[in-house]
C-alpha cells in the first residue's frame, strides 16, 4: 500500500469535497446503501445495465475511497469492510463493453440528446479504477485488478468505440462526464478520469496509459481557459452553464490533487485565482445575478418556445434541416452534401432549405425561399435573403417541422438568421461553412469584387462601389450575430489556415470548431485497364498514347487558368519534341472567363494541345479522370479540401496543385503530389516537365494518392465526424453485443 499509506490529508479533504458534490447530485444514506447491499451479487443492477439512482456507481465509489481515507489515517478494521463492500460492488456489477472493456454504465434521462440510451462517465470509471486498485493492493485478488484494466480500456476508446474519450483537434483528447456526443467537456469529470488513470500508472507502469495521460493534459491546457469567467468558472463548454459554490471547491480541489501528481505550475496559478473567486465579494455577487439572469432568461424563452414551436420529440432517425444558397448545384459544395447525405442515410432525413431551386432535384425534399434577387453577394440583398431565410424557417418549425438539427452551409449569410431562430427553438445548429469565413480577410477576394466593379459604367460604377463599401461591414455583422448562435462549427480543412484565426475573432472557442476530412467514394474511381482508356481517349478524339493533363474547374478569375495556361507553354518550350507532341490538356466547366480563355488558348498557340470540354456531370467527371494521367489545381484561393483534387487522386492521377488552401500541403505530402506556389507559373511549368519526362514518377505518385485518399477519406471516417458534432448516444449497441456473446 505504500502509494496511499503516507499523508492523506489532502487526499481526505478531496474525498470528502467529492461527497459533498455527489450527494447535491444523488442524495441517498449511502450507509444504508452499503449495507442493504452486502453480500448481494448484482444488486441494483437490471439486465439492461441500468442502474436505480440509490445503487449509482459513482456514489458506491465515491464512498468506498472516503472509507479507505479513513482506514489509512487511523487503521480501524470497519472502514476497511465498508471500503471492500464497495469494490466488490463494482466487481459485481460491472458490465462488459465489447471483448476486453468493461464498466458501470449510466442510465439518468438524457434530454439533451433525441436518442435514449446508456452511457459510460468518466468519473464513473475513473473513481473505480482507483477504488479497485487499492482493493488489489489490499488483498492481492487479481480480480480487482483486472476489472480495473477493462475499465481502463474505456478511456483509450473513443465515445463513438464503447469508451469516454472524445477526439480535440489533431492529437488533443479529452475524458467526458457523460460519454455522448455532443461532448459537453465537463472539467471535473476529465480530472476524475485522469486521477484514476495516475492511479493505475503507478501501479502498473504501463507506458501507454502514461502517454495518454499525457496527451489528455495537452489538451486540458489548451481548453482550461474557456472554463474561467474572469469572476467564476464553468461546469462544461457545451452548455456553459456556471457551477455551484460545492462544484467549484470540488474543481479547485480536483486541481489541486492534478498539480501534485502532474508537478503543473499552471495548474497552482488557476488554483490561487479560483479560491480569489471563492472569497471576493464581487465574484460572488456576480455570481449570483449571472444565475438570476439566466434562470429567468431560460424560464421566458421556454415559454416562448412552447407558444411557437412543437415539441421535438427523440427518435431513432434524426430530421435535419439544411440552409443553402441552392440546391442542387454543381461544385464542391453539393459534392460533400451529397457525401453526407450519402453516409448518413440510415439515421437522418435530409431537408434543404435553398433561395435557388437548381435543374433536376432527384427526389430531394427543398423547401424554397426568396426571389433570384436576394443575392447574398451583393448588398442590400444579402440583409433581405437572410431575412427571408429565417422567415421560412420559422414558418416551417411554426407549422409542424420538427428538426432536431439545423445543418447551415456557410458561417455568415445563411447562418447569420437560421442559427438564432433554431437557437429559440431549442434546436442544434452546426455550421459548415465552405470558405466563406475566409473571405472576410481575403485580400485576393477583394481585388476579384474591385475588377468586376471597374467594368461598370458611370454612374453604375460610383453606385456599386458605393454598396460595395457597405457589403463587408454587413458580412462582419452577419460574421458576428452567426459566432453568438450556432452550436458548433463544423469545418472542412486543417487548422492553421486562417478560418481559427478569424472565428477567435469573432469570439467563438477552440471547444466549438471541428475539422473533418471529406470524403470519396474511391469505388465509384474505377480504374479503367490499359485497353479500355485508349478505347475512351480516341472516342473523345484523344490520342491512346497522349500524356492527359485535367482540370476541373469553374472558368472563373480565381481558378488561375491564366496561371495554368502560361504553365503548359513554358513546359512545352522544354520538353523534347516527341514527348512535346503527346501533351494534352482537357479543361472542363463553364464560366464567365470562356471567351477570354478561347483568347488566350489562340494568343498561346495552343490549340492543339488544349481541349475545353465545356460543363461535366458528375459521370463525366469521373470518367474524364480515368482517362487523364496529372491533375493541375491553379486556384489563387480555395477552402477546406479541394473535393477536385481528392477525386483526382482517387482516380490515380498525379497532382500539381497551389498550397493554398492549406491542407493541399497535407494531401500531398509525402510524395504523394507536388505543390507550388499560387500565382507562380514558372514553378508550374517546372513541376510539369519533371512529372511529364518521368513516367514512372508520377505513375507511383498517383498510386500513393488513391491509396491515401481510401485510407484517410473514406465514409466511414466522414460519419464518425458527423455523429461527435451531432449526436450519439447508443452504448447499448456495445452492451447488447456482449451480452449476446456472453449467451
Amino acid at each position: 500500500m505504500s502509494r496511499w499509506t503516507g499523508k492523506t490529508e489532502a487526499n481526505l479533504r478531496l474525498a470528502e469535497v467529492r461527497n459533498d458534490a455527489v450527494l447535491a447530485q444523488y442524495p441517498v444514506d449511502v450507509a444504508s446503501l452499503l449495507q442493504d447491499i452486502k453480500g448481494t451479487p448484482g444488486a441494483g443492477r437490471e439486465r439492461s445495465g441500468m442502474y436505480p439512482v440509490e445503487c449509482h456507481p459513482t456514489v458506491v465509489a465515491q464512498h468506498a475511497l472516503i472509507h479507505w481515507n479513513r482506514y489509512v489515517t487511523n487503521a480501524a478494521e470497519s472502514h476497511v469492510q465498508e471500503f471492500l463492500v464497495g469494490a466488490n460492488w463494482l466487481i459485481e456489477n460491472e458490465q462488459r463493453i465489447g471483448e476486453d472493456a468493461g464498466g458501470w454504465p449510466l442510465s439518468s434521462p438524457r434530454p439533451a440528446i433525441p436518442t435514449r440510451s446508456p452511457w459510460l462517465s468518466a468519473t464513473a470509471q475513473g473513481t473505480a479504477i482507483s477504488v479497485l486498485l487499492r482493493a488489489y493492493q489490499l488483498t492481492q485478488k487479481e480480480s480487482f485488478l483486472e476489472c480495473a484494466q477493462r475499465a481502463v480500456r474505456t478511456f483509450e476508446r473513443d465515445i463513438l468505440d464503447g469508451g469516454v474519450s472524445a477526439p480535440i483537434g489533431k492529437e488533443g483528447i479529452f475524458f467526458e462526464e457523460e460519454a455522448v456526443y455532443p461532448a459537453a467537456h465537463s472539467l471535473s469529470g476529465f480530472i476524475f478520469g485522469v486521477l484514476g488513470l495516475y492511479d493505475y500508472a503507478a501501479i502498473t507502469g504501463d507506458v501507454e496509459v502514461e502517454k495518454l495521460i499525457l496527451r489528455s493534459l495537452a489538451t486540458m491546457h489548451s481548453l482550461i481557459a474557456e472554463f474561467d469567467m474572469g469572476f467564476w468558472t464553468r461546469f462544461d463548454l457545451l452548455h456553459r452553464d456556471l457551477v455551484t459554490p460545492v462544484q467549484l471547491a470540488l474543481q479547485i480541489e480536483l486541481l489541486e490533487a492534478l498539480a501534485r501528481l502532474s508537478g503543473c505550475n499552471h495548474c497552482r496559478k488557476l488554483i490561487a485565482r479560483w479560491r480569489q473567486y471563492q472569497h471576493q465579494l464581487g465574484s460572488r455577487l456576480r455570481y449570483q445575478l449571472a444565475g438570476y439572469c439566466r434562470r429567468y432568461s431560460r424560464a421566458i424563452w421556454s415559454r416562448v418556445r412552447e407558444a411557437l414551436f412543437p415539441e421535438v420529440q427523440p427518435s431513432s432517425t434524426l430530421r435535419v434541416c439544411v440552409p443553402i444558397t441552392a440546391m442542387p448545384v454543381t461544385g464542391g459544395m453539393q459534392s460533400v452534401l451529397a457525401k453526407v447525405a450519402q453516409v448518413t442515410s440510415d439515421i437522418w432525413r435530409m431537408e434543404y432549405l435553398a433561395q435557388a431551386v437548381g435543374p433536376n432535384p432527384g427526389g430531394l425534399i427543398i423547401h424554397k425561399f426568396g426571389t433570384t434577387k436576394m443575392t447574398p453577394w451583393q448588398f442590400p440583398a444579402i440583409w433581405f435573403y437572410s431575412l427571408t431565410a429565417a422567415r421560412k424557417l420559422f414558418s416551417l418549425m411554426a407549422h409542424g417541422a420538427r428538426y432536431h438539427l439545423i445543418l447551415t452551409q456557410d458561417g455568415i449569410f445563411t447562418s447569420a438568421f437560421t442559427a438564432p431562430l433554431a437557437r429559440l427553438a431549442g434546436v442544434r445548429v452546426v455550421c459548415i461553412d465552405h470558405g466563406n469565413l475566409r473571405l472576410l480577410k481575403s485580400p485576393v477576394y477583394r481585388a476579384e469584387r474591385l475588377r468586376t466593379l471597374s467594368e461598370k459604367r458611370w454612374p453604375f460604377l460610383l453606385l456599386r462601389r458605393i454598396l460595395f463599401q457597405c457589403y463587408w461591414p454587413s458580412l462582419y455583422v452577419l460574421a458576428w450575430l452567426s459566432a453568438r448562435f450556432v452550436d458548433h462549427y463544423f469545418i472542412p480543412g486543417v487548422s492553421g489556415d486562417g478560418t481559427e484565426h478569424i472565428l477567435a475573432q469573432l469570439g467563438v472557442q477552440q471547444s466549438r470548431i471541428t475539422r473533418f476530412a471529406n470524403m470519396i467514394d474511391v469505388d465509384r474511381h474505377v480504374i479503367p485497364g490499359e485497353v479500355a482508356r485508349v478505347r475512351t481517349r480516341e472516342a473523345y478524339g484523344i490520342a491512346g498514347t497522349a500524356i492527359v493533363i485535367a482540370m476541373i474547374c469553374r472558368l472563373a478569375p480565381e481558378k488561375g487558368i491564366d496561371i495554368a495556361l502560361e504553365a503548359i507553354s513554358l513546359a512545352l518550350s522544354s520538353l523534347a519534341p516527341e514527348l512535346r507532341e503527346r501533351v494534352r490538356l482537357i479543361l472542363a466547366g463553364e464560366g464567365p472567363l470562356r471567351a477570354e480563355i478561347e483568347e488566350d488558348i489562340r494568343r498561346r498557340q495552343l490549340d492543339h494541345v488544349c481541349l475545353l470540354w465545356g460543363q461535366a456531370s458528375q459521370a463525366e467527371v469521373i470518367s474524364l479522370l480515368g482517362i487523364s494521367d496529372l491533375f493541375l489545381y491553379t486556384s489563387r484561393r480555395g477552402a477546406g479540401y479541394p473535393m477536385a483534387i481528392l477525386e483526382a487522386m482517387a482516380s490515380e492521377c498525379a497532382v500539381i496543385a497551389t498550397n493554398d488552401p492549406l491542407a493541399n500541403e497535407n494531401m500531398l505530402a509525402e510524395g504523394r503530389g507536388i505543390i507550388v506556389p499560387v500565382d507562380d507559373a514558372a514553378a508550374v511549368g517546372k513541376a510539369l516537365v519533371s512529372l511529364i519526362s518521368n513516367e514512372r514518377l508520377f505513375r507511383l505518385m498517383a498510386r500513393r494518392a488513391r491509396s491515401y485518399v481510401a485510407s484517410q477519406h473514406s465514409a466511414m471516417t466522414l460519419k464518425r465526424s458527423l455523429l461527435r458534432v451531432t449526436y450519439w448516444s447508443s452504448l447499448n449497441e456495445f452492451l447488447q453485443l456482449e451480452s449476446v456473446e456472453g449467451e
